[in-house]
């Protein structure tokens, strides 16, 4: 378990438990680099995949304290709903929101590239409509982002998460 001061892995790269797949995605949307393990995953695999990885293994799961690298490499999060721990997470590590939003994939966590008109009506022949200097692509599930009013309340909710750290 680590506490604010301490950031020994960088640049900061994350390994969500499975129970956490929800906050990987924010940490996704805000630009980390979160993946999250295939389901049922034993323990041991998840420390061994967080040290082979270097990233930071964020759970509830207090077993996964019991490991001898635990902490160098756990963030055990105490807080019961998904608002606390995205609060827990920001002030232990002074976590910024707003680091690169919107550069991965929020499903996969592939970093986004922008889309073409080509690429949009070759790969995406449903969404020629877009307008290409603001499409955003993922390689992996190929799924398309752009800036529309999902996205502008996502922005909003990454700005009011930053604010945890002023206080």
């Amino acid at each position: 378990m680590i506490d604010g001061s301490l950031c020994s892995l960088a640049p900061l790269r994350f390994l969500c438990d499975e129970m956490l797949n929800s906050l990987a995605q924010w940490l996704r949307v805000a630009g980390y680099d979160a993946s999250s393990p295939v389901q049922g995953a034993p323990d041991r695999q998840l420390v061994d995949l967080a040290r082979a990885e270097q990233r930071w293994l964020i759970t509830t799961d207090t077993d996964l304290l019991n490991f001898t690298i635990a902490p160098s490499y756990v963030i055990y999060l105490t807080a019961q709903d998904e608002q606390a721990r995205l609060k827990e997470l920001t002030l232990r590590l002074d976590l910024d929101w707003c680091f690169a939003p919107f550069s991965r994939c929020k499903n996969c966590n592939t970093p986004l590239f922008a889309a073409s008109e080509w690429e949009i009506q070759h790969f995406y022949p449903g969404a020629s409509a877009l307008d290409a200097h603001k499409v955003w692509a993922c390689a992996t599930c190929r799924q398309l982002y752009w800036e529309g009013s999902h996205v502008r309340s996502m922005r909003r909710r990454l700005e009011a998460m930053n604010d945890w750290r002023r206080v």
